[in-house]
Formats: structure tokens, C-alpha cells, sequence
């Protein structure tokens, strides 16, 4: 009896885990034992070692803290995973199966230390036969056996994706599924498909063809007889109609059969505004005796899609203008091992936002992704890791192809996607530009590959379109003829950012659409939006929200104007990891509109102004976290500083801690008022005016500083020497001031210059971008006064702190952005020999430094003093110059008495 109920409880259980399908399906993610490093070479050496592993659960990457430190690199190469599996000893009558979703970059499955898979590519899933593998003993009720996965996500030439703007992390990352079928199954072996493809060749308002391939696995030893029967769903589950099909299934293979069903005849179409979703399920029956084999249940969705030359993009029938972003996987603290809350969330917050259009890039993702795309109506393309360089290797083209199989046949029945992509920005580095010879055989060798994938990609799925990616040089694409492959030619073009003006994107549009006569995508655009910095001076590169939303309020108002650029995507939904990056936050990717977190940047509120059609307004101050500021007058203790409000209503009102600042108009989606904040909790109200009520509440503290030190602010007085920016730190809830001249009576920088850095092509105004050691806090190290004299503070009696920061930006390791979209990549670096002292009130606090040869460059120096000021005295810091020039990048005064 005991023993019955444990059956009985284990069904149970596993049940819990199953999909609409007939075949058991459930993770096995839990309690896995995992040892990193490269000595393991083989399993034997990883079972003598086993006793020395941790216990982690899947997902998991062992690159969660190295991509963030402030080293560079981060570890590539293998981790050992195993684990015990106990399953009941009747499925020996059955077909078991491991499936896993995602492991980078390379996985070795090992069932009971055989080698049972091997398998390239860390972004598409993969299926291991095991039964073969297990030993079932028919005298115990459950049997176990062991896998052990090696994932490897060294740098190999033959894997793709070689180099790219974001990390490689490593690791059994997405889930890993224990698969129990029949003998008798759809095949989920042939590349992780589910054996079911779908397609839709004629769809119009009126009728919608439905045909179908279908794969059946007979791993059984002799023929068997089955019934297919086939059934649609309609949106509200009715059943629209139902087919029965006898099939003959040769032992041993895997069975193709084509099928077309009646027409569904006035189909409710998809589209983003009524994702309408049919369900088709195929059941199989043995014909003999009736037993339900195996099911399949896939969405449907009855649409059709043309792109224009010149007209843009019409989905069926109507012009839609596709508007949407880029995503990449990674969260916060957790890299790429994301639960689905974390996908989910994801496209809920796109679809708030008022996108109707995402690039999986540049791989392919979780499938959560586009199932919820297809249930949200959000139009997609996907593609394949093949980025920036490429191999000429058959390995390497293999590998390429192989990936976009996989790609295409396990997504294939998402009605949301429309596009396959490969090779984004496939000569931006290229190889051999010393050798003009030797530089086209190379694009030769691409331009062959792409055709390969292109003729592939077709023979697969003639009903989709194709595209290439590529970054901002046609001259170079077309000299390679790749822009003669795809159907559509995407663009990642970021003037105004990298290079030049953002004034410049007419011109270059207009330049490409009048050289390529193919549907153009706009694949990538962005600004970088370091989420603590803000500005009451927006100037290129200078990595804050109110530039960002200059940016991209250009971008977005010349892309509606123009109906041949079918469809844009922001570079990005999200802040990224990208170990390499050296911008104002380290080892990150900022484009984001939202950050790393996924709190929203002010330009992700632009974006819902611009895109939503219910009313909306949102008040940027959200993301100020807190700010200081001077007051506007001696004695006021008021600070006026602009506010934007985004909206798409005609007109908003605002309140300031309960009082209205009157109505301003809403010109652009924005409307800005002057507000006069007063110090500490500062509480607004945005309102709608036109009878429907709306509004948006935002609290913000302001630290009013006075002009007049006589009454010393207890909050203290912290400056970004040399900056224009507020920089607010998040850790520690501490806002920092953009730096300011002296005036009589008041305080401030007295002589010097803001640091520019001489180096040919850096596109920052001011400052350095490298990162700088021994701080997260780096735009308060990347930004400094050269030949600055004195730093002065008239400030009343008493005992003051006063903490010099320091970092030296002139040194040996400057380096230019890899994925800097420029053309010229060529800079100069020097070193500065530089020595100074500096004294406090005639004090000296500090005796011939040298940043350089005591700290090294891009160092974060941190220097605190106390002083006891007299009566009438001010306060001031002195630079002695001894060697180059004397340089402060910040300074925090605190009185203490």
C-alpha cells in the first residue's frame, strides 16, 4: 500500500510540471553538484574530483561577479555539472529525454559517464536520447542514473558568436526538462523542434489556409499503424474544425507527412492590436487500440505581411508603422540566469510602453519570449549569433549553420515573428585591411556564407523575410554584396551618439534608401543614459537622461515622418552586461531604456508619450533619486530648476507640494515647467486638463545650498569638479553637484580648466570614459579641473572636513570603444608627469603627490582632512604646482563643529 501511494504521489507531483502536451515534461533544475575550472579535462578527473563541488541550482552562470569586478576579462572555459535522476523504472517502456533549453557555449552530456551529446551553441536548445543509456532494474519501482554536462564557453574560432558588445557568460543557464514520451512521438530530437510546422500560405480577411508537416518518431522495432488527428482552435477555444488522418510509421526514423486542412473561413486575424490566437493540437492514436500516443499543441495566428521599397511595412493590408527595441537577456546580480518572471516582465513592460516591434538580438532567447510576444501582439525578428568577424573555417560555417536551423525549426510556429536575421555588423572589425587582396577573399568567404544561410533560411521558411544587419558604412556592406543577399537590409546607425550630430540621420537615411532598393530597417539606435546622471546642459556623449531624450525625440520624429523606414529598434530595451565596456558605469551597456534593474530612465516615459494611445503622463523627476542644487537668490533657499512632464494629452498642469504652477501646453509629447523647489521633500502632481483624469506623483528631496556659507548646510557640500552633470549615488542616497566659478562672498573653483582628453576621435565633451579602480562611482574620477589654483569656501568659524578626490586620466592605457560605430578608430595617448601640493588655510595637507607614480592612472585617490577655521577666515585649498599641471576632480565639505 506504502508503495502504491509513493507511485501515486510522484505522478502527482510531475504532473504539476506538464504542458498541454500528452508527453511528461518537467525540470529537473534543482540540487545540481558544479565544479569551474579548465585542469578538469575529462570526466574521470571530474568524478575524482566530485567530493570538492558546490551545490547550485539551474539556471546558473559562473560569471555573475567577474563581469562586474574591475579586472578585465572574465572566466571562459568549462564547469562540470552533475547530477543523480530517479524516475520510475516502467518508463523502460517508454522513450526518456533530457532537454535542455540553453547551455554556452558548447555542452558534453555524459548519461551514466557514457558520452551521449555533444552539442554547439549556447543560445538554441538541445534534446539527449537517455534511454539507451540507463540500465532498468524491473525489480525495483524507480530507477536512477546520472548526468553530467560539461559547458564551455572558452573563445573558440569555430563557435560563433567570436566577439561581440555584450558577455559571454558560461553555464547551464535556462531550464533543463526530463522528457517522457511513447515509443510512438512527435519528433523532438530533429533539432528540438516538436515535430509540428505550421504554416499559413494564403491568408486574407475572408479565408486562411492551414498546412502542416508533421514528424513522427517510431522508436519501436516494427511498423506501427497510427491515427493522426488533428483539431483548431478558435481565439474563444471553439472548436473551428478537426481532421483524422491514417499513417503508417516505419520502425526506427523519424516519419515526414505533409498535411492541409480546410480553410478557416472569415479568420479572426493577428495583429498587435487583437493578437488573436487559433490553437492547432495534433493527438496521435495507436489505430489499434486506440491509446493516446503523444500530443502537440502550437499557436496559430492567421495574418499577412508585405514590406515596401518605399511604402514600408503592411500587415494585413494596412500600413503599421514598426516601432520597438532590442533585447538582450541579463538582469541584475543574476547575468543571464533569469527565471521567466524575469522574460515575462520583459515584454509586459514593452508592450506598456507601446511597442509593437522587437529584435531578438543578437540571439535566439528564452521561449517564454515570443510566446508572450505572440500573446501580446508584438511583431518580432530573430537571429542568429554570427557578429562582427566570422572564421574561414568549415567548422566555424558549420556551426553558423547549424545554429540557424536550430533557430528556425524551433520557432517556427510563433505567428509573432516575421523576420530570420543574421550576421549583425559582420565587417564592422574586419580582417586583413592591410592586404587589399587578402581582404576580398575574406568578404568573399562571408558573402558565400551568407548565401548559404540565406538559400537555408528560404528552402526552410519561404513565407518569412530575411535580413542582414549592418552597421553605419554602406559603402563597405555593398562593396561585399551583402546587401544584395537578404530581403531586408537592417541599419545600425547611431549619429549623434558615436560621431557627429544626430542632425546628420536625414542625410545618411536618405543616402542608403536612395543606394539600396530593399525594405529598410533601422536595426539600432540609441544614446547611453548612465541612470545617476543627470544635466541642465544636454551635449552629446554625455551619457545623461535629458540628452537621451533629445536623442531620441530627433530619431523618433524623423522615423514617423518617413514611411520607407519600415521599422526602428532602440539599441536597447535594457542596460546590458558587456565585460569590455569602459563608459560611465563599468563592464555595462547603458543604451538601455530601462536600466539593468529595470527601472525606467526618462526616456523610456518619452517613449510611452509618444507610442501609447490611452492617456498618459509621467514626471521625469523619478529618476532624480535626490539632487542639490544652489539657491537662485542670497537668502531665497529656493532652487529653480526645469521639469519635464511627457504626455500625450494637449496640455498638463502642475503642483508643487499642493500648489498649482499653473498649466503649461504639451509640445512634442513634453511640456516643461520652471519649478522652485524648496529644501528637502519636494512633492509634485501632474495633471490632465481635458476632463479625463490623469495624473503622475513624484517625491524628490532637494538640497537647497546656499550662496552665503554663514549658516553652513548640515547636509555638507559635495562637487563634481569640472563637470556639468548631477550625479546622484544610488548606493548611499548621496547627490553630488556640477562644479561652479567662485563669486565673493559665496564658494567655488578658483582657476583651471575642465579636463579634455587630446585623443583623436573620443566623443565625450569633456572628461575621460575609462574606468577608473577603486570605485563604482566613476563619473566623480572621470571628470577633473587642470590647473586649477584654489578651490574656496567663505564660510563662517568652526571645525571642518574637507575629502579631496583625485584620479589621474593621462596615462598608457587609454583605450578606444571597440563597438564605437565610427569609421576612424586611430588615438593618441601620452603620459603627464604630474606633481603638486596642496594646502588647506596655508595647512599642507598634501606633499608632492604624483598620481601617477604613486597610484597609477584611472586610480580613485580619496583624501580627508580636518581643519578648525577662525573667525572671518575663509576656507581655501591650494594648489602648489611643482610638475604639469595640478588637477581635482571632486570635493565633500562637512562641518563638524
Amino acid at each position: 500500500m506504502m508503495k502504491k501511494s509513493l507511485i501515486i504521489l510522484v505522478i502527482i507531483l510531475v504532473s504539476g510540471y506538464t504542458t498541454v502536451n500528452a508527453q511528461l515534461k518537467y525540470t529537473i533544475n534543482e540540487s545540481w553538484h558544479f565544479i569551474k575550472g579548465n585542469a578538469i579535462q575529462e570526466i574521470n578527473q571530474f568524478n575524482l574530483q566530485r567530493d570538492k563541488a558546490k551545490l547550485v541550482d539551474i539556471p546558473h552562470t559562473w560569471n555573475i561577479e567577474d563581469v562586474v569586478d574591475e579586472e578585465e576579462g572574465f572566466y571562459r572555459g568549462a564547469g562540470w555539472y552533475t547530477k543523480e535522476v530517479r524516475i520510475p523504472t516502467s518508463f523502460s517502456e517508454k522513450e526518456v529525454f533530457l532537454f535542455f533549453e540553453g547551455v554556452a557555449t558548447a555542452a558534453e552530456v555524459y548519461i551514466n559517464n557514457t558520452l551521449a551529446r555533444t552539442h554547439i551553441g549556447g543560445f538554441t536548445r538541445f534534446v539527449v536520447p537517455v534511454s539507451d543509456f540507463i540500465k532498468f532494474d524491473k525489480a525495483t519501482e524507480f530507477t536512477t542514473f546520472n548526468v553530467t554536462v560539461k559547458a564551455d564557453n572558452s573563445e573558440n574560432e569555430d563557435w560563433p558568436a567570436l566577439r561581440a558588445d555584450f558577455t559571454f557568460f558560461g553555464g547551464i543557464y535556462r531550464d533543463v526538462n526530463l522528457i517522457v514520451t511513447e515509443k510512438v512521438h512527435f519528433d523532438i530530437v530533429d533539432d528540438a523542434s516538436n515535430g509540428v510546422f505550421i504554416t499559413t500560405p494564403n491568408v486574407s480577411a475572408e479565408s486562411g489556409d492551414i498546412n502542416l508537416k508533421v514528424n513522427i518518431k517510431n522508436d519501436d522495432t516494427s511498423t506501427k499503424k497510427v491515427k493522426l488527428v488533428t483539431k483548431v482552435y478558435s481565439p474563444n477555444e471553439e472548436l473551428v474544425q478537426e481532421k483524422t488522418t491514417s499513417l503508417k510509421l516505419v520502425a526506427g526514423i523519424s516519419n515526414e507527412f505533409n498535411l492541409e486542412l480546410n480553410p478557416v473561413l472569415n479568420p479572426q486575424l493577428w495583429s498587435p492590436e487583437t493578437p488573436n490566437l487559433y490553437k492547432v493540437v495534433c493527438e496521435l492514436y495507436d489505430a489499434k487500440t486506440n491509446q493516446k500516443l503523444d500530443e502537440s499543441a502550437n499557436p496559430l495566428g492567421f495574418r499577412w505581411f508585405t514590406f515596401d521599397v518605399d511604402k514600408g511595412f503592411f500587415l494585413n493590408g494596412k500600413y503599421l508603422k514598426l516601432i520597438g527595441t532590442n533585447r538582450h537577456q541579463d538582469y541584475k546580480d543574476i547575468s543571464n540566469a533569469v527565471p521567466d518572471h524575469v522574460h515575462v516582465e520583459d515584454i509586459l513592460r514593452m508592450k506598456a510602453m507601446g511597442s509593437n516591434f522587437l529584435r531578438i538580438a543578437h540571439y535566439p532567447q528564452d521561449p517564454i519570449i515570443l510566446e508572450m510576444c505572440d500573446r501580446l501582439g508584438i511583431i518580432t525578428t530573430v537571429e542568429t549569433p554570427i557578429i562582427d568577424t566570422v572564421t574561414e573555417s568549415e567548422a566555424f560555417a558549420q556551426n553558423c549553420l547549424s545554429a540557424q536551423l536550430e533557430m528556425i525549426r524551433q520557432n517556427y510556429n510563433h505567428p509573432s515573428l516575421i523576420i530570420w536575421a543574421y550576421m549583425n555588423e559582420v565587417i564592422l572589425h574586419p580582417k586583413f585591411t592591410d592586404n587589399k587582396e587578402r581582404y576580398e577573399i575574406y568578404t568573399k568567404y562571408i558573402k558565400d556564407l551568407a548565401q548559404k544561410i540565406e538559400d537555408l533560411t528560404r528552402a526552410e521558411d519561404p513565407y518569412r523575410y530575411t535580413m542582414i544587419p549592418n552597421h553605419n558604412s554602406l559603402e563597405r556592406y555593398s562593396k561585399a554584396g551583402l546587401t544584395d543577399i537578404p530581403m531586408i537590409v537592417g541599419w545600425n546607425i547611431y549619429n549623434g551618439w558615436y560621431g557627429g550630430s544626430y542632425e546628420l540621420l536625414p542625410e545618411k537615411i536618405e543616402e542608403i534608401h536612395a543606394a539600396i532598393k530593399k525594405p529598410m530597417i533601422i536595426t539600432e539606435y540609441g544614446a547611453g543614459v548612465d541612470p545617476r546622471l543627470h544635466t541642465l546642459y544636454p551635449m552629446r556623449f554625455d551619457f545623461t537622461h535629458e540628452y537621451a531624450v533629445e536623442y531620441h525625440k530627433y530619431y523618433l520624429e524623423y522615423f514617423a515622418k518617413n514611411d520607407f523606414i519600415a521599422g526602428v529598434n532602440v539599441w536597447n530595451y535594457a542596460d546590458f552586461n558587456s565585460e569590455g565596456r569602459i563608459d560611465a558605469v563599468q563592464s555595462i551597456n547603458n543604451k538601455g531604456l530601462v536600466g539593468l534593474d529595470r527601472k525606467p530612465k526618462d526616456v523610456f516615459f518619452y517613449y510611452q508619450a509618444s507610442l501609447l494611445k490611452e492617456p498618459f503622463v509621467a514626471i521625469a523627476t523619478k529618476t532624480w533619486g535626490q539632487r542639490t542644487y544652489i539657491e537662485d537668490q542670497e537668502g531665497l533657499g529656493i532652487s529653480t530648476m526645469p521639469v519635464q512632464v511627457f504626455s500625450n494629452q494637449q496640455e498638463i498642469e502642475l503642483l508643487l507640494n499642493g500648489k498649482s504652477l499653473g498649466v503649461k501646453p504639451v509640445i512634442d509629447k513634453i511640456a516643461i515647467f520652471e519649478v522652485p523647489f524648496v529644501n528637502g521633500l519636494n512633492k509634485l502632481v501632474a495633471k490632465t486638463t481635458n476632463g479625463t483624469y490623469l495624473e503622475d506623483f513624484s517625491e524628490i528631496r532637494i538640497n537647497v545650498l546656499p550662496i552665503s556659507l554663514k549658516n553652513f548646510p548640515a547636509s555638507g557640500i559635495s562637487i563634481n569638479v569640472g563637470d556639468r552633470r548631477f550625479f546622484y549615488d544610488d548606493k548611499i542616497d548621496h547627490a553630488w553637484m556640477f562644479d561652479r566659478a567662485y563669486t565673493p562672498g559665496s564658494w567655488g573653483h578658483i582657476g583651471g580648466k575642465p579636463y579634455v582628453r587630446p585623443d583623436k576621435n573620443m566623443q565625450q565633451p569633456y572628461g575621460a570614459k575609462q574606468t577608473i579602480k577603486g570605485t563604482f562611482n566613476d563619473p566623480i574620477y572621470q571628470t577633473q579641473l587642470v590647473g586649477i589654483d584654489q578651490y574656496r569656501f567663505d564660510v563662517s568659524a568652526g571645525v571642518y572636513e574637507i575629502t579631496l578626490h583625485f584620479a589621474e586620466l593621462e596615462g598608457t592605457k587609454a583605450k578606444h570603444l571597440p563597438y564605437d560605430l565610427t569609421e576612424e578608430t586611430k588615438q593618441e595617448s601620452k603620459i603627464t608627469n604630474r606633481t603638486f601640493s596642496v594646502t588647506v588655510n596655508d595647512k599642507k595637507i598634501i606633499d608632492k603627490i604624483d598620481l601617477l607614480g604613486q597610484y597609477g592612472e584611472y586610480r580613485a585617490v580619496k583624501i580627508k582632512t580636518e581643519l578648525s577655521v577662525k573667525l572671518g577666515d575663509p576656507l581655501i585649498v591650494n594648489f602648489k604646482k611643482i610638475v604639469g599641471e595640478p588637477v581635482l576632480n571632486a570635493i565633500e565639505i562637512y562641518k563638524r563643529l
